[in-house]
Formats: C-alpha cells, sequence, structure tokens
C-alpha cells in the first residue's frame, strides 16, 4: 500500500515539476527539471524491484496448500456436532461425551454446535490435517474450543457465506502436560483461511495460539481475548483478511518462550 502511494507521490512530483517550467518559453525545459525527472524514473523502476522482491518473499512465507479453500464435501469426513451426540461415520475420529478427537490425517467437515465440548487433533507429528467449519458453534468452559495436541500442521478452513464461533468460558483446567490457554490452541503450525466468518472469545487467556507458526491467508475474524489476540510462537504471517481484535494486551505477539527472543510478523501488502 505504502509503495502505491510513493509512486503515486513521484508522479504528482513530476506533474509539478513541469508545470513549473511552463513560465519558460514553449520547447525549452531546465537542466533542473530534467535531474528532476530522471531521479524520479530511477526511484519509480527501484520500487518496481521492490515489488518483484517483495512478491518472491510472498511466495516463501506461503505455501499453495495455505492458501487453498476449495473441497469437495464427497470427499470430506463429515462430523455433525451435537449436544444430544456428535457423530461421525469415520473410525478416524471418537467421541466421548462433548469431546469429538481426530486421530488421522485427512480433511473433515464439522458443522453442528457444542455448548461445553472441544474438538482435539491427536495424530501422528508427520501428519496435516484440515478442518472445514461450515457454519460450528463451540464453547468450552474449561479449555480450547479446537485443540490441536500433536500434528505436522493443521488448516482450519472457513467455509463460504458460514459465520463460526469458538470460544472459552473464563478457566483453563489442566488436562495433560501442555499449557492450554487459549480458544483455539495448537502445539503445532496452524493455518486459518477461507472467506466466512470466525468469532473468537475468550474471557480468560488468549485469542488464537499457535506454538510454531500462525498463518492466515483469508477470512473475517471478530477476536476478544482477555489477553494476546493472535499469537505465533515462531512467526505471524498474514496474507490476507479482514480483522476485528480487541485485546487485553497485544492484538499481535509473537515471541519464543524458550529463549525469550521475539519471532517474526509479516503482513503482505
Amino acid at each position: 500500500m505504502k509503495r502505491g502511494i510513493k509512486k503515486t507521490v513521484a508522479a504528482c512530483c513530476v506533474a509539478l515539476m513541469l508545470l513549473s517550467g511552463c513560465t519558460k518559453s514553449a520547447g525549452t525545459e531546465s537542466a533542473d527539471t530534467k535531474d528532476t525527472v530522471s531521479d524520479l524514473t530511477e526511484q519509480e523502476e527501484n520500487l518496481s524491484d521492490t515489488d518483484e522482491d517483495t512478491a518472491e518473499d510472498t511466495d516463501s512465507m506461503f505455501t499453495d496448500r495455505d492458501k487453498e479453500v476449495g473441497y469437495d464435501e464427497n470427499e470430506c469426513t463429515a462430523i455433525q456436532l451435537s449436544d444430544d451426540g456428535s457423530s461421525c461415520d469415520s473410525q478416524s475420529v471418537s467421541i466421548e461425551g462433548q469431546t469429538v478427537t481426530i486421530t488421522e490425517e485427512g480433511t473433515y467437515l464439522l458443522s453442528g454446535s457444542l455448548s461445553d465440548g472441544s474438538v482435539v487433533i491427536y495424530t501422528d507429528e508427520n501428519v496435516k490435517v484440515r478442518l472445514i467449519l461450515n457454519g460450528v458453534s463451540i464453547n468450552s468452559s474449561s479449555s480450547a474450543a479446537i485443540y490441536v495436541k500433536s500434528a505436522d500442521k493443521v488448516f482450519i478452513t472457513l467455509a463460504p457465506d458460514t459465520e463460526n464461533v469458538l470460544s472459552n468460558g473464563g478457566t483453563y483446567e489442566t488436562v495433560d502436560d501442555n499449557n492450554i490457554d487459549s480458544a483455539i490452541f495448537s502445539k503445532s503450525d496452524l493455518t486459518l483461511n477461507g472467506s466466512g466468518s470466525l468469532k473468537v472469545t475468550a474471557k480468560e487467556g488468549h485469542g488464537v495460539v499457535s506454538k510454531d507458526d500462525l498463518v492466515i491467508t483469508g477470512g473475517t475474524y471478530n477476536i476478544e481475548a482477555a489477553s494476546q489476540g493472535l499469537s505465533g510462537k515462531d512467526s505471524i504471517r498474514i496474507l490476507d483478511g479482514d480483522f476485528t481484535v480487541t485485546a487485553g494486551k497485544d492484538a499481535l505477539h509473537t515471541e519464543n518462550e524458550d529463549d525469550k527472543e521475539k519471532g517474526v510478523v509479516y503482513i503482505a501488502g
């Protein structure tokens, strides 16, 4: 955005310099004006080079799968969430009360609601899992609404024209050796994308946490968190999206807690 502004300003400067030369006789142009036009042309060429470099940086920051939003419902594993009893036909999903656990690689299409439950991803560490949120509402009074306990990478896609809600009620009970402290909590790389909307509410703790990289390539987000809004241990990378973040601390926060080194916040465009 700033680069576009610089280019516009440069063009305006050229126009003003040419106008200032109108008092001279027709067909003449001062050496200063020529030098200024030459300098501004060189600046624009440099800005063009910067645009190309930025495009290369963007390609390295976001994979094709980070940006993938299409899916075939017939090829997804459907999970219907319900307080009366969630259901799924696949053996890769186990259901115990209001806790739904995904244990194998695949694409899972979620719909329905849980008033006090959670969806847990617990797979091998070399496995990628994709969740399609298709009008989902999950509240957990004492943990994360979505908890990625183990995986290589998890993608959460917001289905088109859907509103999705994930929330924590204000406390976090210890369920294992991980310090769960957010409405969406991931021990692995996490990507959020799609064209739907997601509201995240954390009355205590953070909104969205990834203990590796947090990547967002699209979607509309309304995040209310007592502490950090969006948190990535190694990096936060944003390609696109609309964001409203109300946070008690940082809206965007990245820090390696092991050695207290700052991570990377990258916002394309």
